[in-house]
């Protein structure tokens, strides 16, 4: 379920070891790589393939590439302000004088559209840290390289003043978008296939992350025949694809209000073991949730891309997984009708985790939130340059459980709650309150059925003006597809 008025399914984990024709519709992979197994047991997931131990693996520890992680964050950016003072934006138009008024003048916060601020900008991030990240730097290594490909556009790409929104979005999202698309297009690669197999691979990994891609043509190791590192390949790996019914109402009261009817994508991709992995390497255990609707009251087709991904955990316990205390680095990007919110963050607290495989399953969790910068539709800012929202420091947290029967289905209750005060926009405060339900059953824990149900309350405390305080209802209905099959709850 989602968690500001757009619910997302509740998912189960997939088994403990699987043959990969399983994912294959998940992660693009070929019923060619059948000889391929994740063996959980191992301290590091190991992939097994036939002579795979003949093979060198020059890409187990590779060497860092400082200077040409710098060039291509220089190029990431040098081309797009090119293009953009050639088409004439006054933004792109930078001297000698824009460069010295940067480095001396205050900081400013900027008044670009949502999408730009929310979305453009961490995508960007996340290609300055995979520059890094693809050019033999982890995953700490990588990240100054967002914050200073943030910084190095702000002050020298830019004839408008740099904005201190632009620097946390791009350097926060880029990080967690970054190693996301990174380890998504790792399980995506192979390094030992050939062939038509190994072009849709390299193909489908350099869409994922241009970066990588380009890296691995012009190294050759796009199409040289090598191991696959054994931590390109998570201990688990489950994705699941919803397709149904929408009905959101929105207003000040549900009961005066118009529903809106519609139809409903959803992907949903976990990655790692959350009861296992998350005290290992940073986003070892990660979930990746993308929603798309008809019918979005004009606000375009995705409505939801959200990114959580381990940082790191304490045990709680002499029993590994199940009570700890775990942190998370977060993404959210939401629009629907009545709400656009977006921001990057840290989750951290306890989470736990009863039962096993062959009987039921809980795992709860009650984590606190902490977003740098969160963006809030306003009733009252609005800019000539497509700026609606406003800027604010999220504080809050989450908490939620979940019960699930292996290879039957699930229930789950959810809740969240973000308390914005306002520091950039129109002056006051903003909270978002969200509870949430969702079941589905499974035949043969393949195929099922889902519904989830979500309710908003958004309440705008506004200075000098009348508060506006809205809410919204979303029911969904969908056909789900697991893959693997469903076994054991996240």
């Amino acid at each position: 379920m989602g968690w500001l008025g757009v619910a997302t399914p509740l998912l189960a984990q997939g088994p403990q070891a699987f043959t990969l024709p399983d994912t294959a519709a998940v992660i693009g992979l070929s019923p060619e790589a059948k000889h391929l197994r994740f063996v959980e047991a191992s301290p590091a997931p190991v992939a097994l393939f036939e002579g795979a131990d003949t093979l060198p693996c020059p890409q187990c520890d590779p060497k860092k590439h400082f200077w040409v992680a710098f060039a291509e964050v220089f190029a990431v950016e040098f081309i797009p302000a090119l293009v953009n003072r050639a088409r004439g934006q006054e933004w792109a138009e930078t001297d000698w004088d824009t460069w010295a008024q940067n480095l001396t003048l205050p900081w400013q916060w900027d008044n670009n559209a949502f999408k730009n601020n929310q979305f453009s900008h961490p995508y960007h991030g996340a290609l300055y840290y995979n520059a890094a990240r693809t050019n033999g730097y982890n995953f700490w290594q990588s990240a100054p390289f967002a914050l200073g490909g943030s910084l190095m556009w702000e002050l020298f790409f830019e004839a408008w003043a740099p904005a201190p929104n632009d620097l946390t979005n791009t350097t926060l999202g880029g990080i967690t978008l970054g190693e996301m698309l990174y380890r998504v297009s790792s399980l995506t690669l192979r390094n030992e296939s050939r062939g038509v197999d190994r072009i849709v691979r390299e193909v489908a990994a350099g869409l994922l992350n241009p970066v990588r891609g380009f890296n691995r043509v012009v190294r050759g190791e796009a199409w040289k025949v090598s191991q696959t590192p054994p931590d390109w390949r998570p201990s688990k790996v489950f994705g699941a694809l919803d397709v149904g019914y929408r009905g959101f109402t929105a207003g000040e009261e549900i009961s005066d209000s118009t529903t809106l009817h519609g139809g409903i994508f959803i992907a949903e991709l976990r990655y790692g073991d959350m009861d296992l992995d998350v005290g290992k390497a940073p986003f070892s255990a990660f979930n990746l949730q993308l929603v798309l609707a008809t019918n979005n009251g004009g606000s375009g087709a995705l409505t939801e891309l959200r990114v959580r991904g381990s940082l790191g955990a304490k045990q709680l316990g002499d029993t590994p997984g199940r009570t700890q205390l775990a942190g998370f680095m977060s993404y959210d990007y939401t629009v629907n009708p009545i709400l656009q919110f977006g921001g990057q963050g840290f989750y951290y607290g306890p989470m736990i985790n009863r039962g096993s495989e062959k009987g039921p399953k809980l795992s709860a969790e009650l984590l606190g939130q902490f977003m740098p910068v969160a963006a809030v539709q306003s009733s009252y800012f609005i800019t000539e340059e497509g700026r609606d929202y406003d800027y604010g420091i999220g504080l809050g947290g989450k908490g939620e459980a979940f019960l699930a029967w292996p290879g039957t289905g699930g229930f789950g209750l959810k809740a969240r709650y973000i308390y914005i005060p306002i520091i950039s926009g129109f002056p006051g405060s903003h909270q978002l309150l969200t509870l949430g339900a969702g079941a589905r059953i499974y035949y043969k824990g393949r195929i099922g059925l889902g519904a989830d149900i979500a309710h908003l309350w958004k309440f705008s405390n506004y200075t000098g003006r009348a508060d506006v305080d809205q809410q919204n209802s979303e029911l969904r209905i969908y056909l789900t597809t697991s893959v693997p099959q469903w076994r054991q709850s996240q």
